[in-house]
């Protein structure tokens, strides 16, 4: 056994433990024999998925595949099953031969050397989300260490040509183990989407085209015309989206601490910071191979794929989000959150204040930026002329509450700041969120909405939360477990949606509660956590069979935890501040007692006998070590 500085040792009874306890015990047990019953209906013999069929040729799907999937070494490392850990290992090795032997219009594969071969970091960052969750599940793994370093090498090593070292930018919108110049938008936007999708309900990037309204793209022939004005505009050089690299390179930082990786984080992002600067404090979405702003856009800041004309500020703000809480984690520094603070107070800075509550106003920010012309389009929810057309105003349109992107969520939980509290309270949709609220269906892939409920919870508005979440949980896992029962078997025809849209399980109510954590963002970013654990009886991560967490305050000061022990047997866990053990536990209080002990450590220990409960009051100095993948006894 391993011995720790700091031992805390639970004494009060607990002989019949509190309905979240065992609600959380029997959904860890759920959720492995799901898997099982998942894996054997819908994944083949050899452990591949079913799709791509054989025949087909494309460059999209790959990361549908891994989503499908991908949270189950994460909830392994929470204290799952053992099964959840096995599984997802064989069904990505599975996807990855079935990836590697499905062409593509160029002449090689859709996955090269275990990457895929040229996509944008909105779907690379997704489908990465399973390699993240392999470093909190299996560190110590070879094949786990080695991936994470020749991924990030794409980028630092700058053998591909994706990264350009001297004017720090990736040289595409697209890029991957092929390099940069595979992007082919009539390759990848006409099928499965195609005009139909991505513009007609999204409206026009551009007002300079020959076409009168979105809805002419749905011409075939104006379609191909949109792919050729795309392969000329965006096709090449820098977009905020690929900020989310610096989750791969952080990734590779977290299991070998090379300082190399960290640089490359934080240089990366700061040409960014100089981009906006030199753009009056606005991020522009599209800069050219050169370094020049707006050079395939005729001079223009906006246009650019996945940018203020077309997506806007869901896809713009994931960027900036994800690289500054990348930065902040491996410097120590939370100046960094300054860049997506700026970015989120020149939306806010234009918003119009519209009364849809008895007490509060609802902030309607513009979401989007583009020329005049028409913008009438599939827009409901947004603010209108008159006339039914788009509002739009200085440039800005789009004008909505905040969606349920979590950016501001994450602003917030990164700097524990009543300024970003403030910010939160600003956005909230007084006409639609209801923050004492727990849907029971089953949530989208995002993850989006349940971070407010949470909030709610942490500050005394929601008591009843742990229970409900943890019951929906539940629910989502039935409802997934009926759909197997009624198909009896993999569906006819496989899309590469078919694993992600039965996935039973669920992590967000388990990282909330036994972690303090939000929903990573999800098209890319990484754990943050308050606290982490880990079984040192089994030498591996997660709470100990039988033992549940509770997380019940988080607050700059620190965090308040309960853990309860609900099995038979006696056990014994460490609890990490941090998910890498960034933090430091600086004063720790048990059971509601005044005294402080100083235990200036990033783990304790913790026995807890059968039968017993600890409360644990602790101030945190946050992002005060270097963190890393290392279990807490290496």
């Amino acid at each position: 056994m391993f011995e720790f500085e700091f031992e805390i040792e639970a004494q009060t009874p607990a002989t019949r433990p509190p309905d979240w306890a065992n609600t959380q015990r029997a959904l860890f047990d759920l959720f492995a024999d799901a898997v099982d019953r998942f894996v054997a209906e819908y994944v083949g013999a050899d452990g591949e998925p079913l799709w791509p069929p054989a025949d087909h040729v494309g460059v999209d799907g790959f990361d549908d595949v891994v989503e499908g999937f991908y949270n189950w070494p994460l909830v392994y490392a929470m204290g799952g099953d053992e099964r959840l850990l096995e599984h997802a290992r064989e069904v990505y090795e599975g996807a990855l031969r079935r990836g590697s032997e499905t062409e593509t219009p160029f002449g090689h594969s859709m996955v090269v050397d275990e990457f895929e071969q040229c996509r944008d970091w909105f779907h690379l960052g997704e489908g990465n989300l399973y390699t993240y969750n392999m470093g909190l599940a299996a560190p110590e793994d070879e094949t786990v260490l080695e991936r994470a370093e020749r991924f990030a090498g794409l980028y630092v090593d700058d053998e591909t040509g994706n990264y350009d070292v001297e004017k720090r930018l990736v040289r595409g919108p697209m890029s991957g183990s092929m390099g940069p110049d595979f992007c082919d938008f009539s390759a990848y936007e006409h099928h499965p989407y195609g005009a139909d999708y991505r513009w007609a309900r999204h409206g026009l990037p551009w007002r300079d085209l020959e076409f009168e309204e979105a809805a002419d793209l749905l011409d075939s022939e104006n379609e191909n015309r949109l792919f050729e004005v795309l392969d000329e505009r965006c096709s090449k050089g820098d977009i905020p989206l690929n900020l989310n690299v610096t989750s791969l390179v952080t990734n590779a930082y977290l299991h070998t601490g090379d300082s190399r990786y960290r640089e490359w984080v934080t240089d990366y992002l700061e040409a960014w910071r100089e981009r906006t600067a030199e753009n009056g404090g606005i991020i522009p979405d599209n800069v050219g191979r050169s370094g020049e702003i707006g050079e395939y856009t005729d001079g223009a800041w906006h246009g650019g794929y996945y940018g203020w004309s077309w997506g806007g500020y869901h896809y713009v703000g994931i960027g900036p989000t994800v690289a500054a809480e990348n930065a902040v984690l491996l410097t120590g520094n939370r100046d960094h959150l300054l860049f997506p603070r700026s970015q989120l107070d020149v939306l806010i800075d234009q918003g119009i204040a519209v009364s849809e509550d008895p007490v509060h106003d609802t902030l309607y920010i513009p979401h989007k930026y583009g020329d005049p012309g028409d913008y009438h389009y599939d827009a409901s929810g947004v603010l209108t002329e008159d006339d039914g057309e788009v509002l739009w105003r200085d440039g800005w349109y789009e004008f909505q509450p905040l969606k349920d992107d979590p950016y501001v969520f994450h602003l917030w939980y990164m700097s524990l700041s009543e300024e970003d509290r403030d910010r939160v309270r600003r956005l909230r949709d007084w006409g639609k969120r209801d923050w004492t609220r727990v849907d029971p269906r089953a949530s989208d892939k995002h993850g989006a909405g349940s971070e407010y409920a949470w909030l709610a919870y942490l500050e005394g508005e929601f008591p009843q939360y742990p229970e409900r979440i943890l019951e929906a949980n539940r629910m989502q896992v039935d409802q997934q477990l009926e759909i197997l029962r009624e198909e009896g078997g993999a569906p006819a025809d496989v899309d590469e949606d078919y694993l992600r849209d039965r996935n039973p399980v669920f992590h967000r109510g388990l990282l909330q509660l036994t972690m303090g954590a939000p929903q990573p963002v999800y098209y890319g970013g990484l754990v943050m956590a308050q606290v982490r654990h880990f079984d040192p009886e089994r030498e591996r991560p997660g709470l100990p069979p039988g033992v549940a967490a509770l997380v019940e305050r988080v607050d700059d000061d620190g965090i308040e935890l309960t853990l309860v022990n609900c099995g038979g047997q006696d056990r014994e866990l460490v609890v990490q501040a941090g998910a890498y053990g960034e933090h430091e536990f600086t004063a720790v209080r048990t059971d509601g007692e005044s005294d402080e002990r100083r235990p200036e450590s990033s783990a304790i220990h913790v026995a807890l006998p059968s039968g017993t409960r600890v409360s644990i009051d602790a101030n945190l100095e946050r992002f005060a070590n270097d963190p890393s993948y290392a279990f807490p006894w290496e």
